[in-house]
């Protein structure tokens, strides 16, 4: 029986069907296809298997909807050649008094050259709204999926439910910028528990045409986390986020050893560490790389994961890190790749699973445009500077140039992803007084290679650098403070009376009003006094006296930036 005649033959097996007011539905090319639906609450929808095999049947269970409400159930597939989900059955149901419901329906109704099936359930309503899959379990096998973070412009959406998609991605379902990572997850079902050396082996496309794309993996959680409901359990049996193990990714030496296409680059990249995490099972054991064609072309990587069946269904996961023009250079990072360049595969397995391939665009990539602020103290210091900002994107914030990196002081800050898309925008970072004994000495910024940034530090006083930041460059500004000693110098003079001639034994105190320091000389025959080692730039207040004289003006205070030879004083005349 074809594919189309064996959807439209399970009909028969519907006890009840109606025509939803919630599912739009239209016949073309012989498939319903389900066009809208409006979801306001959430409900939840489970199967008493995540895969199925001829001759079972599948049991829907539901609940969060409305006390005996009309419920609106569809069994979806997605279609390669339309590029969309068709419904391959609908039907209605009503829930009890708990809203709550169960239903069936043979799995050999239902047709799918993927063998993946998404059930979605709707209250007539309420709208509460449910969804989760099921899959055609032949054997022991792996399903390979790509989480769609929603479209470009959009909310992020979690890697979960409907998130997680069994085919390619363009910016209409995902959004990733350059330098994060995106989410991978492979399904495996149906095993034997206890069944030992698995192994599947994922592969994906390092670089086409010389331009580097996925160039390393990652964990499945290093830029959706978990706290933001990033999920690679979600509708699947038996699967949960508290069962699992991980291995570490090995370091790619390809990655670090220097294959970059700058070569005074030479092995500065650096593989951001991450793991495998298996929900179900144990990781035994991961292979090294194996690297097909050439950095210089086009190349592919793949890898091997053995593994031990902890449960009949588990779920492996992990991230592909899109490759930078930080670390590959300008015009080589995967966003200057036309089409689809984001290959991540299934190549083999042990189990006899088939090769699949999911693909994301480069539509569905940004650039990554950012600033970097770098704090250079001179000595090392405890010392927090203070910054503040302006520019969307950036807060204030502070840096210690401690000598300890990767504390909780950092001497470093990076601010991602400041422009949504091609443009540019203007930014300040204003490093604060400092308050102890350093002094800001300069500040200079560098544009990364290849971009048309534009930045001015001039004048230092104004402590500030002004960056216009264009889309997917980044700029990278240093502020350097050091300790300034201040050279000691000295204050000299002389006291007189009104017809020129000397006073001796004239007192003359001189107080250091930044410190409180005091310091008492007299004048020697010829009416001449002096203080040394003193310190510049601090305040200072200089008094005379003498029991038979009163001066015109018997107190002098300035800023001691020099030495000062001719601080006189003259007596009145009597």
């Amino acid at each position: 029986m074809s594919s189309i005649n064996k959807r439209f033959s399970i009909f028969g097996f519907l006890l009840i069907f109606s025509i939803s007011t919630v599912f739009a539905g239209t016949f073309d090319n012989n498939l319903l296809k389900v066009t809208a639906y409006n979801n306001s609450a959430q409900a939840s929808l489970t199967t008493s298997k995540s895969g199925y095999v001829q001759g079972e049947t599948v049991v829907i269970y539901g609940e969060g909807f409305g006390s005996f409400e009309d419920v609106s159930l569809a069994v979806e597939t997605y279609n390669d050649g339309l590029k969309e989900s068709i419904a391959l059955m609908r039907w209605n149901v009503f829930t009890d008094k708990a809203g709550v419901f169960t239903a069936s329906v043979p799995f050999d109704s239902l047709s799918s050259d993927s063998g993946r099936y998404t059930i979605k359930a709707v209250g007539s309503e309420t709208n509460a709204y449910g969804e989760t899959t099921i899959s055609n379990v032949i054997a022991a096998a792996g399903n390979l999926d790509q989480c769609a973070n929603g479209g470009t412009g959009d909310p992020v959406e979690p890697c979960s439910g409907a998130s997680w998609v069994n085919g390619n991605v363009n910016n209409s379902k995902a959004h990733w910028v350059e330098g994060q990572s995106v989410a991978y997850r492979q399904i495996l079902s149906g095993f034997t528990v206890g069944s030992t050396g698995n192994t599947v082996t994922l592969g994906y496309d390092t670089t086409k045409g010389g331009k580097h794309a996925l160039d390393y993996l990652t964990s499945f959680d290093r830029t959706e986390t978990l706290a933001m409901g990033n999920n690679p359990c979600s509708g699947v049996a038996g699967c949960s986020l508290g069962t699992f193990t991980t291995f570490p990714i090995p370091v790619d030496p390809r990655v670090t050893a220097g294959f970059d296409q700058i070569p005074a680059n030479g092995d500065d990249i650096t593989q951001i560490p991450g793991n495998f995490t298996l929900f179900g099972g144990t990781i035994t054991g991961v292979s090294s790389y194996t690297v097909s064609g050439s950095y210089a072309g086009d190349s592919h990587t793949s890898i091997t994961i053995t593994f031990t069946a902890d449960s009949t269904n588990m779920v492996l996961s992990w991230g592909g890190h899109i490759g930078t023009r930080a670390d590959w250079g300008a015009l080589n990072s995967a966003v200057f790749i036309s089409g689809s360049p984001y290959h991540m595969s299934q190549d083999g397995c042990s189990f006899g699973c088939g090769a699949q391939d999911r693909a994301l665009s480069a539509s569905a990539v940004n650039l990554n445009s950012r600033i970097i602020i770098i704090k250079q103290a001179t000595p090392e210091t405890a010392q927090a500077f203070n910054f503040s900002t302006t520019g969307t994107g950036l807060s204030p914030f502070f840096l210690t140039d401690d000598g300890v990196d990767n504390d909780a002081t950092p001497n470093n800050i990076t601010f991602n992803n400041l422009l949504p898309g091609p443009g540019s925008a203007a930014f300040s970072v204003t490093e604060s007084s400092t308050i102890g004994f350093y002094s800001l000495t300069g500040i200079s910024c560098v544009v990364s290679a290849g971009g048309t940034s534009t930045t001015n530090t001039a004048p230092l006083s104004n402590r500030t650098a002004s960056i216009t930041l264009q889309y997917g460059d980044t700029v990278t500004c240093t502020f350097t403070n050091g300790v300034t000693t201040a050279a000691n110098v000295s204050v000299a003079g002389k006291t007189t009376d009104a017809f020129g001639q000397p006073i001796a034994r004239t007192r003359v105190t001189i107080q250091n009003a930044t410190n409180g320091e005091t310091q008492t000389a007299y004048t020697n025959t010829f009416g001449n006094y002096r203080f040394d080692n003193l310190p510049s730039g601090d305040f200072y207040i200089v008094t005379v006296w003498n029991k038979r004289y009163v001066f015109e003006q018997d107190t002098q205070s300035f800023t001691l930036n020099d030495a000062v030879e001719n601080l006189d004083f003259v007596a009145a005349s009597q």
